[in-house]
C-alpha cells in the first residue's frame, strides 16, 4: 500500500539541499506521499524556509521547488493539523495515535520509533525503501485501499478490465469500494473488452450503481475491441497502478491473491492516452 510520512516542514527549510533530497523521494509512481499535515503544509514550508533562509540563494531555489510540487505528491485524509504551529511534533504524534502515520520525519530527535530525525535519514532508511508492487489478498477492501490516495484526489478515474461485468458479485464488489473514495466532480471511465450485448452490459452497471453512485460522479462506459485489450488498471490524472488478475475479487473460489503495482510515469503515459472514449455506449450521473 501507499506509504504515508508526515514531514515536519522546519525539517525540510533548512537548505535547499536538504529539502530536495527529502522531497524527491515522494510522489505516486514511488509508492510514497507526504501526509498533509498540517493542511497548507506547502505554506508552513515557506514560513520556515523565510525565517531561516532569508537574503540566502538557497531560499530563492527551494520557493521554486516548493511551488513546482504537484498536489498528488500529498496525501489529503483530511488531518485537522491541529498545534502545528505551537510543536509540530507533538502534534504529530497525538494524531499518530488517532490514525497512524507510516513515519515521521522530523527536525529534532525522539525516543519514538516511528520518529526519524532528517538529519539522520539516507536512502537505506527502511521508510524509503521501493514500494512499487504489493502482494495482497483479493479482498474488495484491499483492493480498494490500494488505490485509495489516487481515488480520493482524481478528477478523472478510468477503470480498465476487458471483462469487467458488475452484474456479477466478484466484480460489483470490489467497485462499491472504488466508488466509497470517489470525490464528488469526478468522473469514471469504464473501458470493458466487445463480445457481449452493450445494452445488457449497461443495464447490469445501471443496476449496480443505484444507491451508491456518490453525490457529483458520473460514470461512462465505454467498450473496445477484446483482441486489444489485456492488461487491468486504475487509472487516474496523477498516475496509474495495475492488477495482474483483475478488477474482481476472488468471489468464492478465484485466486486468492494478485499482484498490484504502480506504475512509472511514461507507462502511465502511454496507457492513459491509449484509453480515450470518444463515443460512451452509456452515462449515468
Amino acid at each position: 500500500m501507499f506509504k504515508e510520512i508526515a514531514i515536519e516542514p522546519a525539517a525540510v527549510a533548512t537548505s535547499y539541499r536538504d529539502f530536495a533530497y527529502i522531497t524527491e523521494k515522494f510522489g505516486v509512481a514511488e509508492g510514497r506521499l507526504i501526509a498533509a499535515f498540517p493542511s497548507k503544509w506547502k505554506r508552513s514550508v515557506y514560513q520556515a524556509a523565510q525565517a531561516r533562509l532569508r537574503g540566502t540563494t538557497d531560499l530563492s531555489k527551494l520557493e521554486v521547488r516548493l511551488r513546482a510540487m504537484s498536489e498528488f505528491v500529498f496525501y489529503a485524509r483530511g488531518r485537522s493539523g491541529e498545534g502545528c504551529a505551537q510543536d509540530w511534533l507533538s502534534a504529530a504524534m497525538t494524531e499518530h495515535q488517532r490514525q497512524p502515520f507510516d513515519a515521521i520525519i522530523a527536525s529534532t530527535h525522539s525516543e519514538a520509533a516511528i520518529v526519524i530525525p532528517a538529519a539522520e535519514l539516507d536512502g537505506q532508511h527502511a521508510c524509503l525503501q521501493s514500494n512499487r508492487q504489493w502482494h495482497i489478498e483479493r479482498r474488495a477492501d484491499l483492493m480498494a485501499n490500494c488505490c485509495a490516495p489516487l481515488l480520493t484526489s482524481a478528477r478523472h478515474i478510468k477503470l480498465i478490465d476487458p471483462h469487467f461485468d458488475a452484474g456479477h458479485s466478484r466484480f460489483r464488489r470490489p467497485f462499491h469500494e472504488f466508488l466509497k473514495h470517489v470525490r464528488s466532480g469526478a468522473r469514471i471511465d469504464l473501458f470493458r473488452g466487445d463480445g457481449q450485448d452493450t445494452a445488457y452490459i449497461a443495464q447490469r452497471i445501471e443496476s449496480a450503481l443505484q444507491g451508491v453512485l456518490p453525490e457529483g460522479v458520473e460514470v461512462r462506459l465505454f467498450f473496445l475491441p477484446k483482441a486489444t485489450m489485456h492488461n487491468r488498471y486504475v487509472l487516474t490524472e496523477a498516475g496509474g497502478i495495475y492488477f495482474l488478475t483483475g478488477l474482481d475479487d476472488k468471489g468464492n473460489d478465484g485466486v486468492e491473491t494478485d499482484e498490484v503495482g504502480l506504475l512509472e510515469s511514461t507507462v502511465w503515459d502511454v496507457q492513459w492516452n491509449r484509453y480515450n472514449g470518444d463515443v460512451p455506449v452509456a452515462i449515468w450521473t
